[in-house]
């Protein structure tokens, strides 16, 4: 019940409005709709797919190619046993070893802060310090590897707060008011290509004559309509547009920033 639910509420779009079948090998299922006292989770769910129009054919599992393929794959490594010795000792020294200031410290805290910043933790012996280098190598490739992932930086609230405090220009500015805050009103989207974001990208260099393309993204599924245009002027978004109107139907909205 709970995959039938999430199913129709993850395709909601493409369901609604439409007939739909649902080959299942859980016979109570069709049941369940008729159930009286059903308990609360039960009932939400029911109220959920009330709204779409589908039926429930009972399928035997080994029938349902499509939903049970991957689950009834033959594992030619079943019967296999590969029996392996249990090592009690740890041959990584970070395993055993406790963060040197706090127990919270990521392993890689280190390694991330000397490619970031060639910092070194205070203190090190030179045969920690022969060490740390030899194993501070393997989490470098092209780019600061640990730095683009995870650069770990304890007191950067603190530090972010103490640079704003002191800085000159930050105090001289005044508070943003609510008039001049962007909005940040949610755009109510119902149905797949009710509404679309279009906008101009370029100019580029010329290619066939033209410099320009004009894109158009449905907000719902992402799906993106994209010219090649020599201008980008009203008269060619309006040639753009009924085109687009004939494939996919008049929308509710366009939302544009160039007016």
């Amino acid at each position: 019940m709970l995959a039938v639910a999430y199913a129709f509420e993850k395709f909601r779009s493409y369901l609604i409005m439409n007939k739909s079948i649902v080959y299942t090998d859980h016979s109570a299922l069709k049941y369940l709709f008729a159930k009286k006292d059903a308990n609360a989770r039960l009932l939400r769910w029911i109220l959920l797919l009330q709204e779409f129009d589908f039926k429930v054919v009972d399928t035997k599992g080994a029938e349902n190619y499509a939903a049970n393929h991957l689950s009834r794959l033959e594992n030619p490594y079943e019967n296999i046993f590969d029996p392996k010795e249990i090592n009690e000792t740890f041959p990584l020294e970070t395993l055993n070893k406790l963060a040197h200031h706090d127990q919270s410290t990521p392993w890689f805290a280190d390694f991330a802060n000397y490619h970031a910043r060639k910092f070194l933790v205070k203190g090190m012996t030179t045969q920690q310090k022969n060490k740390f280098f030899k194993d501070v190598k393997h989490y470098f490739w092209d780019d600061p590897y640990l730095f683009k992932t995870c650069f770990y930086w304890p007191t950067i609230y603190k530090d972010a707060f103490e640079l704003v405090k002191n800085c000159d220009s930050c105090q001289r500015q005044e508070k943003i008011s609510q008039k001049d805050e962007m909005p940040q009103n949610a755009i109510q989207v119902c149905e797949i290509f009710d509404v679309w974001g279009i906008d101009f990208m370029g100019p580029f260099s010329n290619s066939k004559g033209n410099k320009y393309i004009l894109v158009d993204v449905d907000y719902l599924s992402k799906w993106v309509e994209a010219k090649a245009l020599p201008t980008n002027d009203a008269a060619v978004v309006v040639k753009f547009l009924k085109s687009l109107f004939s494939k996919f139907g008049t929308p509710k909205a366009i939302i544009s920033d160039r007016g």
